[in-house]
C-alpha cells in the first residue's frame, strides 16, 4: 500500500501526459504536409507540443532550430515529472538525465565536427545548467575539439576524452567512448541507488539494451571494417549474454560462425535481421517490448515513468524524420514508411 500511494502521484501525472502523445493518425496527417511551415503551425495546434512552439513564427524558423526545440520538449516533460518526483523516485530519473546528458555531449560534438550553426543547442542551457556540470553554450559555441574539451574540464567526462584525443580521431571514436562510459556508470551503480521493482526494471532494460548493442557492434565492426581494434569499444558488461558467448562472437570471422555464436542464445532470434539489415528495426522493436513489458509488470514502481519518457523520445525521433522527410519533398507513403 505504501508503494502504491508513493507512486500514484508521478504516475498519474505521467499518465495525463501520455494523452499528448502524437497518434498514428497524426503521423498521417503529418506525412501529408507540404511544408516545413506547414509542419510548424501542426505541432503549434497540437497539445503536445502547443507549449513549446507557441509564439513562433513557422514561416522564418530554420531547421536546426525547429529540432532543438523537438528535443527540448523531451527535456520540458522530464523536468515536469522530476518536480513530481520524490527523492527515491528521482535515483532513476538521474539515470534517464545521464543519457540526456551524453546525448548532448554528441549533438554538440556534431555541430564542431561538421561546423554547423544552425543547430541551436542553447536552448538546452537553462535545463542543463539546473542538472548538470557542463555547459553546454560553451561546448556548442566551440571551434575544434581542443576547445570543446577544454570546456569540459571539471567534469567527469574530460579524462574520458582527453585518453583518447589525438589529431586524427574521429567523432565516431569519441561517441563510442562516451555510450561505453554511460553504460558502465550506469550497470555499477544501478545495484547501490535502485531496489526492488525498480532495480528489476532497469536492470532488464539496461542489461538487454547492452547485450544488444554489443552483438549489433560486433557484427559491423567484422562486416565493414576488419579491425580489432572495434574491440575497444565493447560494452564490458554482459546480462543475457554470457561472457563466453561475447568471446566467441568476438572470435568469430565468418556470419556462419557468428550466427553459430548466437543460436541457443537468448538473442537467437536476431540472426535473420543481421543478415537482411534490418537489425536496427529488430533492436528498436526489442527495446520498446522491455519497457511496454516493464510498465506493465511493475505498475507501481518508476517503470511507467522510464516508459513515458522513452516513448517521448522515441516520438522526438520520429518527428525528426518526418521534418526531413518533408523538407526532401518526399511523397506522403514514403514519409510515413521513414517515420514508423
Amino acid at each position: 500500500m505504501n508503494n502504491l500511494l508513493s507512486y500514484s502521484g508521478i504516475i498519474t501525472k505521467a499518465k495525463a501526459m501520455e494523452i499528448r502523445f502524437i497518434t498514428y493518425n497524426d503521423y498521417q496527417t503529418i506525412s501529408n504536409l507540404e511544408s516545413t511551415s506547414d509542419y510548424i503551425t501542426f505541432l503549434k495546434n497540437h497539445p503536445g507540443y502547443s507549449e513549446i512552439f507557441n509564439g513562433i513564427d513557422e514561416h522564418i524558423i530554420h531547421r536546426g532550430q525547429a529540432e532543438g526545440m523537438l528535443i527540448y520538449s523531451l527535456y520540458h516533460d522530464f523536468s515536469k515529472l522530476y518536480r513530481f518526483s520524490n527523492l527515491t523516485q528521482r535515483n532513476v530519473l538521474d539515470f534517464i538525465f545521464f543519457r540526456y546528458e551524453v546525448n548532448v555531449l554528441k549533438a554538440c560534438m556534431h555541430a564542431v565536427y561538421n561546423k554547423d550553426e544552425d543547430y541551436d543547442l542553447s536552448l538546452f542551457s537553462s535545463f542543463f545548467n539546473k542538472h548538470s556540470k557542463i555547459n553546454v553554450k560553451a561546448l556548442a559555441s566551440s571551434h575544434s575539439m581542443e576547445e570543446y574539451i577544454n570546456h569540459l574540464k571539471g567534469t567527469e567526462y574530460y579524462s574520458i576524452l582527453t585518453n583518447i584525443q589525438k589529431s586524427d580521431i574521429s567523432s565516431f571514436d569519441y561517441e563510442m567512448k562516451l555510450d561505453v562510459h554511460y553504460f558502465m556508470k550506469s550497470w555499477k551503480l544501478k545495484d547501490k541507488l535502485l531496489k526492488g521493482d525498480d532495480l528489476k526494471a532497469l536492470t532488464h532494460s539496461f542489461g538487454t539494451e547492452i547485450d544488444l548493442l554489443n552483438i549489433m557492434w560486433l557484427y559491423r565492426s567484422k562486416k565493414f571494417y576488419h579491425s580489432s581494434e572495434s574491440y575497444s569499444y565493447i560494452i564490458p558488461v554482459t546480462y543475457k549474454l554470457s561472457k563466453e558467448r561475447l568471446i566467441k562472437l568476438m572470435e568469430a570471422i565468418t556470419f556462419d560462425e557468428f550466427a553459430a555464436a548466437l543460436k541457443g542464445s537468448t538473442y537467437e532470434k536476431i540472426i535473420p535481421s543481421l543478415s537482411d539489415g534490418t537489425i536496427e528495426l529488430t533492436y528498436q522493436k526489442m527495446i520498446w517490448k522491455i519497457y511496454w513489458e516493464n510498465k506493465n509488470l511493475y505498475p507501481t514502481s518508476m517503470a511507467p515513468i522510464s516508459y513515458y519518457l522513452f516513448h517521448k523520445r522515441d516520438e522526438v525521433r520520429r518527428l525528426t524524420t518526418a521534418l526531413e522527410c518533408i523538407r526532401y519533398k518526399l511523397a506522403p507513403q514514403d514519409t510515413l514508411k521513414y517515420v514508423l
